[in-house]
């Protein structure tokens, strides 16, 4: 007879590990201490935790366990960066991207092995989705980097493998607990969730009170354009898309990301930043230029140096908040839409 599986405390909200201990007899705020404990003080040790009694110990031990998250791999950039690369059953890969910086320490964590909206401009789109990470993997990685680094990790952004909104429920959890004030301590306006663009999820996303900032990844100003190299863009249009952040404002001063893919020939041209500006004025935003990053096997390009700087002189002209992402880790394969996976044999 098999020995009763344990419960994983470390995607658990304080209410419900209160819950748990319920049964066992426990007082409510066993939960909260519990919580802290693992998440502020970074203990997956039950006997470690000193201000609980020696009987609640014992009944963690017997009933519950704090799943851990190690790389099999890290991988330096020469720009500072690290990729953390974490592997799973039947040696299924996925990674996390450490990126100092002089005023901050940003990671960018995975929420899906592989991807399933197929986006043309993205290795991970090349291979459809694998499976969702669970919201305890989506932590393991936070936990696992905050060991790692020398500094604190201050923004954490959702942008690595997967379609964050593709595996909603886990996403949401994950980022209520890096966001808790007793738990991981992210700021939420530090925490950036990223979609290409599933609006009812989107919708779902915003209602969850999270509070958590919100990137939208656009690579064209037409459905024409953009239904080439985003599939996901024959369900939900750009009009559609537009119309959602539009009528659905951020609270608490927070404004869209829009992060735009430029690739040569796709959607990286003056008439493009005239349509795009349109667009902006619609609803409050800012926006992040991300010039493509080769990978082995792409067929697009990078556009030229003066086509970027001539893109977002138009949308600065038209006074929009514009900014080029340099995308670190690209020796290493770590950059925006470069993260693949290799398969253990």
């Amino acid at each position: 007879m098999s020995a009763p599986t344990k419960i994983d405390l470390l995607d658990r909200l304080p209410q419900e590990i209160t819950d748990l201990l319920a049964s066992h007899g426990q007082p409510p705020y066993r939960g909260m201490q519990i919580f802290q404990w693992i998440h502020d003080k970074k203990t997956a040790d039950f006997e470690s935790m000193t201000n609980l009694p020696k009987d609640l110990r014992n009944i963690l031990v017997e009933n519950a366990t704090i799943s851990s998250l190690e790389p099999v791999a890290i991988l330096d950039s020469k720009d500072g960066s690290r990729k953390l690369i974490f592997e799973v059953e039947q040696g299924r890969q996925f990674s996390a991207i450490l990126m100092p910086s002089l005023d901050r320490v940003t990671l960018c964590i995975s929420s899906q092995i592989g991807c399933r909206m197929g986006c043309q401009f993205c290795l991970t789109g090349t291979m459809g989705r694998v499976r969702n990470l669970t919201a305890a993997e989506i932590l393991g990685q936070v936990h696992a980097a905050i060991r790692l680094s020398p500094q604190r990790v201050s923004n954490v952004v959702f942008m690595g493998m997967g379609e964050p909104l593709d595996n909603l429920e886990a996403v949401i959890r994950a980022v209520k607990i890096i966001t808790h004030r007793e738990g991981l301590k992210i700021a939420p306006r530090r925490t950036t969730v990223s979609t290409v663009g599933l609006v009812p999820k989107l919708l779902e996303f915003i209602e969850s009170g999270t509070k958590a900032s919100i990137a939208i990844s656009l690579c064209a100003t037409t459905d024409e354009a953009r239904n080439r190299v985003v599939p996901i863009g024959k369900k939900y249009g750009i009009e559609a898309l537009i119309s959602a952040l539009e009528a659905n404002r951020l609270p608490h001063g927070h404004v869209y990301t829009i992060e735009y893919q430029l690739i040569s020939g796709v959607g990286d041209s003056l008439e493009d930043a005239r349509r795009l500006s349109k667009m902006l004025a619609r609803f409050p935003s800012k926006v992040n230029l991300i010039p493509f990053n080769p990978w082995l096997g792409s067929p697009y390009k990078r556009p030229t140096e003066d086509a970027i700087e001539a893109f977002k002189k138009i949308l600065e002209a038209r006074n929009h908040t514009v900014t080029i992402r340099h995308s670190r880790g690209q020796d290493i394969g770590a950059a925006c839409g470069q993260l693949g996976e290799v398969v253990s044999p």
